[in-house]
Parts: C-alpha cells; structure tokens; sequence
C-alpha cells in the first residue's frame, strides 16, 4: 500500500510539473508576442483630419475650375482658392517640411490622378535661391510659412536676362506666374529662417519631371 502510495503520489507531482512547463511554455511565447511582434523600419505617416479635408477641398475646387476656364486664366484662379489651403496649420506630414539635403526642397504633397496638376512643397533654408528660369506649363504659389523674394527677368537680345523687378511674399501671399507669355523668374529666401512655399503646377510633375523649361544667365 505504501508502496502504491509513493507511486500515485509521484505520477501526481510528474503531471503537475508537466503541466506547469507547458503553462510556462505557452505563457512565454505569448509574453514574447507581445514584448518583440514584428518591427519595420518603415513608419507610414498619416495627414491629420483637417490637413486631408484642406487638401481634398482644394483639389476639387482647382479640379472643377481647371475643367472650365480658359488655360491662360488657371494661374491667376488657382491664385484665388490657394489661402484657404495655406491656412490650414497641420497641412503637410513631417517629411513634407523637411529639407535633407544642400539647397531646397521640392516635397511632393499631391499629383492629381488624371494628370491635371501637381501640387509640391518647397522648403527654403535660409539664403537658399532657385537659378533663373521659366517653365514649360502654368504654375502659382503661395507661402506656407515665413517669407520669400521672387524676382521677375525680361530676356535681352543675347538670350540673357536682366533684372526687371523684385517682390517680397509674406505668409498667406500668393503669386502667378503669367502664361502664354515670357515668364522667367527666381525664388529666393533672403531671412536667417526657413521659409515653406506651396506649388501648384499643370501637369504630373512625377512622371513628366520638374516644371522647367530653360535656365537663365543674368547679364552683366
């Protein structure tokens, strides 16, 4: 009997120990679950509510109004429903703000699906400058934050370019470039601050590449 006993009893400590390793097994993997799921370097930033209702009421406005009014007049109405997006305070994602690299910053916030326009960010660190140019479709602007210089050329004989005059935008300032006629210019950021500019330009800028038509030289 007692010899039975130990036995029983022992089957009875074996189980428990048994059990109590599968528990631990089991508790573990989840614990480790949670503590070490799966990481990725890739962290997907979203817009805020009202930065997306900003850029999506924008977008069919200048869709419509493209769709309607004659080429020549996109710039100057584009002109016209900008504030309200450069009002919006949580428009761009981080990575639209940023400049990573020497010069400025040309930060992709929208290209219309069907081609139409391309809307773009552009970071100027202090005494950053664009060359002298003009470009290949219809483009406006307006400043996001801080300020920037626009200086506007006429072409001389030579095929250079001699300075006809300059303007400085403030926050909330828009600006169009004409067209269908000569429309070379630089932009400028002349503050000890970085300045942000908000790009509408006709046409994918992604797949077409910059809106640039010629580089300039100033005369001497």
């Amino acid at each position: 009997k007692i010899l039975n006993y130990l036995r029983n009893l022992a089957n009875i400590i074996h189980k428990t120990l048994f059990f109590k390793k599968i528990l631990f097994k089991v508790s573990g993997r989840r614990k480790k679950k949670v503590m070490h799921g799966p990481v990725t370097n890739q962290i997907t930033e979203k817009r805020s509510a009202s930065g997306d209702r900003a850029l999506a009421n924008f977008c069919a406005s200048a869709t419509t109004m493209i769709a309607t009014v004659p080429e020549t007049d996109i710039p100057r109405r584009i002109t016209g429903i900008l504030p309200s997006l450069l009002a919006e305070p949580f428009l761009l994602l981080e990575a639209e703000a940023l400049c990573t690299h020497q010069g400025y910053a040309r930060n992709p916030v929208f290209i219309c699906p069907k081609g139409k326009f391309s809307i773009f960010s552009m970071v100027w660190p202090a005494g950053a400058e664009t060359p002298i140019h003009d470009h290949r479709s219809w483009c406006a602007m307006g400043v996001y934050e801080g300020k920037v210089e626009e200086s506007f050329f006429i072409e001389s004989s030579s095929g250079e370019v001699i300075l006809e005059r300059t303007k400085t935008f403030e926050e909330g300032a828009c600006s169009a470039l004409p067209w269908g006629r000569p429309n070379i210019h630089k932009i400028s950021n002349r503050t000890t601050q970085r300045a942000i500019s908000i790009h509408i330009y006709g046409g994918n800028c992604i797949e077409e590449g910059p809106n640039l038509r010629q580089l300039y030289e100033l005369s001497t």
